[in-house]
């Protein structure tokens, strides 16, 4: 079953895009599943996010961002408390061309410790079984006013 059509918007995710400049330039969209599972992150299609106009296809760039900030807002919203997610590492696999089309993405928080947290997400567009790409992240927690947390 796809996940383009059973979901909706997380209320109180505006203010969350809209600290994050990229974010908001690419319109990330958080939103519930139907049935509650986990979020949805979706990236609406624009024509200016096309990279290769012969195809059309988006650009590869436009598809990783979208997973590694999906992947940070995933431990912002799973945190307790408020400790910002410094990327230290990404990595990212991509499996097919993204057609001219909304990508949806959902991630797995794996481990969410005091300083280090891993993420791994999958990116979709029309049928989540026909995947798009695939990303596997560690973040470095820090506190709010920059200091690294201690142990």
């Amino acid at each position: 079953m796809s996940d383009t059509t059973d979901s909706k918007p997380v209320l109180d995710s505006s203010d969350l895009v809209a600290a994050i400049p990229y974010a908001a330039y690419l319109d990330i969209r958080i939103e519930q599943a139907d049935d509650g599972e986990a979020r949805v992150y979706r990236m609406p299609y624009r024509d200016d996010l096309i990279g290769s106009p012969r195809l059309p296809a988006l650009h590869g760039g436009t598809v990783a961002s979208l997973l590694e900030l999906a992947m940070q807002f995933e431990v912002l919203i799973a945190e307790a408390q408020t400790r910002l997610p410094y990327p230290v590492d990404f990595s990212i696999d991509y499996w097919r061309s993204a057609a001219a089309a909304d990508c949806w993405c959902r991630c797995r928080l794996i481990r969410s410790g005091r300083r280090i947290a891993q993420v791994q997400a999958e990116c979709w567009q029309e049928d989540r079984e026909r995947p798009i790409a695939f990303a596997r992240a560690d973040f470095l927690l820090r506190a709010v006013d920059g200091a690294s947390e201690a142990e």
